[in-house]
């Protein structure tokens, strides 16, 4: 199969790009495939993790009005689109794909309009909840345009698309338990690294990008009330992100500089994670939770906010970790305090966590989506040849 992913500009990667490097490389050691990533643009930070994928860049530079004004902004992605679109469509047809992927955003309008002669499935992967954007706007005037693009899109745009692919049963029995062409494709461990926590340690981790989303500032306040109890612990807080500086200052006031630490970016989650006894989250919504799944596949156990999104559906509560209600810090405090208490409870929970993950490994869910491909190829050319027939 020929086999092209679709996805934004890599500033640098995401959940997202590590999960599509992964798929792509596992896909293009399946004889007979032929892969390609295109990308909007800067795909310098990804094209080294890359083997036998075919990586273009359509270089089309979105955002360059943002400082503008709106009308202005509004108007030059309108005109970058038209341009994204003719550029794609002329690099599909040279390549005569068999299912082209919207895995990012800056195509997802447009993609299923391109009228390409090798008649491909469109396939739509939903890598976060539908209201997102909403969610993540912090003023009314923010809320406005996500919520019209919001509007546009899942009224819309989205019926084009022959599938939509989303990361749990919660996404579909939720927002898309009416619609009949959406399936449930979890994201896959990318990296299985054989090492696994004894959970003796006296250290939590915990890992994400520094944005309001992912709650790192509650996670703080809480980790304050635990190390009252248990100040011979400490919580390692990686990755970056905008509110680096804001934790920074938090951290520092409220002197928790030994006990609480930001540790920046790693290439090796999996293994900074094998280093420690507890995974804590505090995410306000997940749709999927990669980090979890890691944390879970190295033997931690987990506890977490039971957020919206699939979260639930990764971590067994009493099993392999705990799932706490919603804002609920004392809740959180009590179960992370129990785990820290009793080091059976951890491995035991530590062992259930490394079994369930074995259900999220690469190749497992690969041939799952050969599969997928396929049945949508013979479904939509078997009709498409009928109706010639017909004619």
């Amino acid at each position: 199969m020929n086999i092209v992913y679709c996805i934004d500009i890599v500033y640098e990667l995401s959940g997202v790009d590590i999960i599509t490097i992964a798929k792509a490389n596992a896909l293009a050691k399946i004889p007979g495939n032929r892969i390609w990533i295109v990308a909007s643009g800067n795909t310098m930070s990804m094209e080294h993790q890359l083997r036998n994928v075919s990586v273009i860049e359509v270089d089309v530079q979105y955002y360059s009005s943002d400082d503008k004004g709106l009308l202005s902004a509004l108007w030059d992605i309108y005109q970058k689109r038209k341009m994204h679109k003719s550029k794609l469509e002329s690099l599909l047809k040279k390549i005569h794909p068999d299912v082209v992927i919207a895995s990012g955003v800056l195509v997802k309008f447009f993609l299923p309009s391109i009228k390409l002669p090798s008649h491909p499935v469109f396939i739509r992967e939903l890598h976060s909840n539908r209201n997102y954007s909403i969610q993540a706007a912090t003023s009314w005037k923010g809320k406005l345009i996500p919520l019209v693009g919001y509007i546009y899109d899942y009224y819309w745009k989205i019926h084009t698309y022959d599938l939509i692919a989303v990361l749990s049963e919660n996404e579909k029995h939720g927002w898309w338990k009416y619609w009949k062409k959406v399936v449930v494709m979890p994201n896959p461990i990318t990296h299985w690294s054989g090492r696994v926590s004894d959970c003796r340690s006296k250290l939590a981790v915990t890992s994400g990008r520094l944005a309001t989303m992912k709650n790192f500032s509650g996670l703080i306040n809480i980790w304050s009330k635990v190390v009252n109890r248990h100040p011979d612990w400490t919580l390692q807080i990686w990755g970056i992100g905008e509110k680096q500086k804001e934790l920074e200052r938090q951290i520092k006031e409220m002197g928790l500089s030994e006990s609480v630490l930001l540790m920046g970016y790693t290439s090796e989650m999996s293994v900074e994670m094998s280093k420690a006894s507890l995974f804590v989250f505090t995410s306000l919504s997940e749709s999927f939770s990669l980090v979890t799944l890691e944390a879970m596949s190295v033997g931690v156990p987990t506890v977490v906010y039971n957020c919206p999104g699939g979260i639930r559906y990764l971590v067994k509560d009493g099993s392999t970790g705990y799932l706490v209600p919603m804002s609920d810090e004392d809740a959180f405090v009590e179960k992370v305090c129990a785990l820290i208490e009793d080091e059976e409870l951890r491995r035991a929970m530590g062992k259930a966590a490394l079994k369930e993950a074995e259900k999220y490994r690469l190749d497992g869910i690969i041939s799952r989506w050969m599969d997928l491909f396929q049945e949508l190829l013979d479904k939509k050319r078997g009709k498409e040849t009928m109706l010639l027939f017909d004619n």
